[in-house]
């Protein structure tokens, strides 16, 4: 029931498509994007703080995103789960998947055979962005609430595009989600107990 669930809610929001959500979901789904978005959220800390901090803060947050990205590999080679696009799914000839602007359906080519070859559970997007909502959601919520939700809504939009285009099942986003977050905020008390200590002169400034 729930696999058939994961499917049916896979295939409704991937086969639900325009142009201007192809644009979108690509748009966040976008590594570079991702990486642009995290480098403002940091030169924001600097802003906000100091280089040191900032510098800090930068290595606690990679810390935590190469950890989750090395966990999720771990997990996908032991899980084996196939892709929704795969040609091992069973779902594979009614998915659309969407790819440097060109549309697949059933035999993949090229550099989509390769991604889709790759296993799905966990998304390590998912994790990846709920990490830095997590860690970096938590350190500018100080300053003040509608941060931390900004950078949340971000993450679940990078999130959801892993579904749109075809890649993930939404369990492999809601595992991705839960995790990444947990080990975002494991990450931030980390460094805020050394914050408060051998950090102490590089403490994050808090105001508006």
């Amino acid at each position: 029931m729930i696999k058939g669930l994961d499917q049916d809610l896979l295939l409704a929001f991937n086969q639900n498509h325009t142009a201007f959500w192809d644009f979108f979901w690509l748009f966040f789904t976008d590594k570079l994007t991702g990486a642009i978005f995290t480098a403002i959220l940091i030169l924001f800390c600097w802003k906000k703080s100091n280089f040191k901090t900032a510098f800090w803060v930068g290595t606690f947050l990679l810390a935590g995103i190469v950890f989750t990205e090395l966990f999720s590999m771990l997990v996908k080679t032991s899980v084996a789960r196939p892709r929704p696009c795969s040609q091992y799914s069973v779902i594979a000839n009614q998915i659309r998947l969407l790819a440097d602007g060109l549309f697949f359906k059933g035999d993949l080519i090229d550099s989509n055979l390769v991604k889709c070859e790759k296993f799905s559970f966990f998304s390590a997007h998912a994790a990846v962005s709920f990490v830095i909502a997590g860690f970096i959601g938590r350190l500018l919520g100080r300053i003040h609430l509608i941060y931390f939700i900004s950078i949340c809504i971000w993450a679940f939009l990078v999130s959801a595009s892993r579904i749109y285009l075809g890649y993930h099942y939404p369990s492999d986003i809601i595992v991705g989600t839960l995790f990444g977050f947990g080990v975002g905020v494991i990450f931030y008390e980390i460094y805020q107990k050394l914050e408060q200590t051998t950090l102490k002169s590089y403490r994050f400034k808090v105001s508006k």
